[in-house]
């Protein structure tokens, strides 16, 4: 059996350097994207295979220290403003996580506003083109359903959540239905027994009703006279629907995230947590002390970052076959706003 070729015997058949194989084996964008094609096809048509255990080692290693950047990659983002996404400390997060990433594989992260004034989907592809872009994180939109709109085919990309429909790209999410099983979990072992669910319909979808789902679960599994009914919101009159839900079921404690139930609590004269627990669903140090899951957000665009990187190094571009979705776990944080174990 003839003996397959090492990356030097490959290096030396092209005329080229091995770190020059090595690069191009990677799909390294230092490279141009010619010789990355040339090199490509002489290694699959000598039968050339790299070893796994040393590759995965190098791979390890590589991202073990920060790399001089070598490309960009474009943080799309489609609000009505340019920073309105900002204003929420939990999509900073992502944003930090996602530039340590990309900064730590060697990638710069420059940040697009789709929907900027005079902006369109062909003059954004140009703008994207001509720069050398072709990796893109999609951030999320204020609302569930939303469409982006460029020449797709050119780019790889990665979105954050479910608000994105379309295009129908790989995306990172946070684990919902698991973490909302956590939650319960730690509600459970402070003795509480009727817990309250309380979510506006716009962000039970934007979470695809995960929430929901693990809630309704959990509750189907307790005794019928502990069991309350979550209140979904679907009115602008919100607060005096959660007062009448509030005196009909009297929860132990409530779980929430986009209103303002501590305000609405405090305005009963109820005190947390002896009178009712509180426990927010998108914990960030915003909302400190309370109690709340916190979806490390930071390692979700660490996530993301990853996921959109495998793409460019396996030469992967347009709107994949098979959509891939990554779930990271969040965590538990403590506080006051809950009985202690």
């Amino acid at each position: 059996m003839k003996p397959r070729p090492s990356l030097r015997d490959l290096a030396a058949l092209l005329g080229v350097s091995h770190m020059t194989v090595s690069l191009a084996l990677r799909n390294d964008p230092r490279l141009p994207p010619a010789t990355r094609q040339r090199v490509q096809a002489a290694a699959r048509k000598a039968g050339y295979q790299a070893d796994s255990v040393v590759s995965s080692l190098m791979a390890r290693l590589r991202t073990l220290r920060e790399k001089p950047v070598q490309a960009t990659l474009g943080f799309v983002t489609a609000w009505p403003t340019r920073d309105g996404w900002r204003h929420t400390s939990n999509h900073q997060r992502f944003y930090v996580g996602a530039k340590r990433r990309a900064r730590q594989l060697g990638y710069a992260l420059d940040e697009f506003w789709l929907t900027e004034p005079g902006m369109n989907s062909a003059r954004m592809t140009k703008i994207l083109r001509t720069r050398g872009i072709r990796g893109l994180l999609l951030h999320s939109l204020p609302a569930s359903g939303g469409r982006l709109d460029l020449a797709w085919a050119h780019f790889a990309c990665v979105t954050k959540g479910l608000t994105v429909s379309h295009p129908a790209v790989h995306r990172v999410v946070s684990s919902h239905y698991e973490d909302m099983q956590l939650v319960l979990h730690e509600l459970e072992r402070r003795r509480y027994r009727r817990i309250g669910l309380v979510l506006s319909e716009a962000l039970s979808v934007r979470v695809d009703q995960a929430w929901l789902a693990a809630f309704l679960l959990y509750q189907h599994k307790m005794a019928p006279g502990d069991r309350v009914p979550a209140l979904i919101t679907r009115t602008d009159d919100e607060e005096a629907h959660f007062v009448e839900w509030l005196t009909a079921q009297q929860p132990e404690v409530i779980l929430f995230s986009d209103q303002p139930i501590p305000r609405w609590i405090d305005r009963r004269k109820l005190r947390v947590p002896a009178d009712v627990g509180l426990v927010h669903l998108d914990w960030s140090q915003d909302v400190a002390p309370l109690a709340g899951l916190d979806s490390d957000l930071e390692t979700v665009g660490e996530a993301a970052t990853d996921l959109l990187v495998g793409q460019l190094q396996a030469n992967e571009f347009g709107i994949p076959k098979h959509e891939k979705i990554v779930a990271v776990r969040g965590h538990w944080v403590p506080g006051s706003s809950v009985r202690r174990r």
